[in-house]
């Protein structure tokens, strides 16, 4: 189940919740103030994912063998 980021629209208060893909835009009560004044943010993670070039994983890019 995804992991989505909202923002309460009441208190102001920013928080994660796991939703399945079907629910990510329904209402959401605040666990702060219980207001269901929320909205779905866009997670800087989520639209950066695949995009690094880290070498974890083993990669050899790079490597030098002697």
């Amino acid at each position: 189940m995804p992991l989505y980021e909202y923002r309460c629209d009441a208190c102001g208060r920013t928080f994660e919740e796991l939703r399945s893909s079907s629910e990510a835009d329904a209402a959401i009560e605040c666990p702060s103030c219980e207001s269901r004044r929320t909205a779905r943010k866009l997670s800087t993670f989520a639209s950066g994912a695949g995009s690094s070039g880290s070498a974890k994983g083993g990669s050899s890019c790079g490597t030098r063998f002697t």
